[in-house]
């Protein structure tokens, strides 16, 4: 019985340091598509509405900024305020940019999914390539969007921005007939704004190292029809195996605090336990279920792989069903991403 009460302590001694997020780098991909509209009188003289297509790679560095690069291709629609003019109409003007720049996030999460509302900004190159603009110059963008993550990685989103390059279309002056806003030669302003789609690559899920000739495991299926298990009268929580948002894989410093575990299961053989997995609230309930069962797997596994015998360790999820915490703040669904462990009687 002293075990059970040194288990109980030391993971009370580390559940604060088990709530801190780990910062990991995680790469995604995206493309912008949309239309572009010219914004000075030179720019408008010499083109019409156009759009663009800008795939992009980026890398979180933290939940809250990460870093992208894009190339821009940019099609503005022949013609202008003059079309009778001499060579109007005549051409499309095209446009490609190679730039990168920092992405600020912040993620609300809903019932609904996960919405992310976020500002960008970057500068780079800007070459014209035919049409009305045939220079090479430095340019700048900055702007921002909204996406909404609909499946696991994959997000789909509104964006707009303001771009400016130091460059000017050609001819500079399209004659007596121009307006006199729209004369001589001025650095090229313009929107842009449309729809994104990003996906986010997760780091690999890292294999516990195979335990020696293991017993196989009996596959454990998902809570259904049957009513799940009460608690038990005896509760261990591991509020330091932590997890993130959406990922069962456990974190580096997780595994000295499961090293502990299994070494009292080791020394109290007649221990059987239940790993019980529990997610926040974000998200339908039959994809909760399923991650924690997964996160309870993990655990499971885990201690499998150090020398634990199968029969011993159970895996069940009670998904959302049972926060500890309030699922309304970042600290409490991050509370509510764990694992415990339940002594079975």
């Amino acid at each position: 019985m002293g075990r059970y009460g040194s288990l109980l302590l030391l993971c009370g001694c580390v559940a604060w340091g088990g709530m801190v997020p780990a910062q990991a780098q995680e790469p995604y991909a995206g493309l912008d598509l949309g239309l572009t509209e010219p914004l000075n009188g030179n720019f408008r003289g010499h083109v019409n509405l156009g759009f663009l297509v800008s795939p992009y790679v980026g890398v979180a560095l933290h939940p809250y900024v990460g870093f992208q690069i894009s190339p821009t291709f940019y099609f503005f629609s022949q013609g202008g305020s003059f079309p009778g003019m001499p060579g109007q109409g005549r051409e499309e003007t095209t446009m490609v940019a190679i730039g990168g720049g920092p992405r600020l996030q912040y993620p609300l999460y809903t019932q609904l999914g996960v919405l992310l509302p976020y500002i960008a900004g970057s500068g780079g190159y800007y070459v014209g390539t035919s049409g009305r603009l045939s220079q090479s110059a430095p340019g700048v963008f900055g702007g921002g969007g909204l996406e909404y993550q609909w499946q696991q990685r994959f997000s789909l989103g509104a964006f707009a921005r303001y771009e400016y390059a130091y460059m000017g279309p050609r001819p500079e002056d399209l004659g007596p007939r121009q307006v006199p806003e729209e004369r001589f030669s001025e650095n090229i302003r313009w929107m842009s704004y449309g729809f994104s789609a990003r996906y986010d690559f997760g780091p690999p899920a890292e294999a516990p190292a195979a335990a020696p000739s293991p017993a196989p495991a009996a596959p454990v299926a998902l809570p259904s029809s049957p009513p799940l298990p009460p608690p038990a009268k005896r509760k261990v929580v591991l509020r330091s195996v932590h997890f993130e948002f959406d990922q069962e894989r456990i974190q580096p410093e997780s595994r000295a605090v499961l090293d502990e575990v299994y070494g009292i299961l080791r020394d109290e053989p007649d221990i059987a336990v239940r790993a019980e997995g529990h997610t926040d609230a974000v998200g339908s309930e039959e994809y909760n279920r399923r991650l924690g069962l997964r996160r309870a797997e993990a655990v499971r596994t885990y201690l499998i792989s150090k020398g634990i015998a199968p029969d011993r360790i159970q895996a069940v999820s009670f998904g959302k069903s049972r926060p500890v915490a309030p699922n309304e703040t970042p600290e409490g669904r991050a509370q509510n991403r764990r694992v415990e462990l339940q002594v079975i009687e």
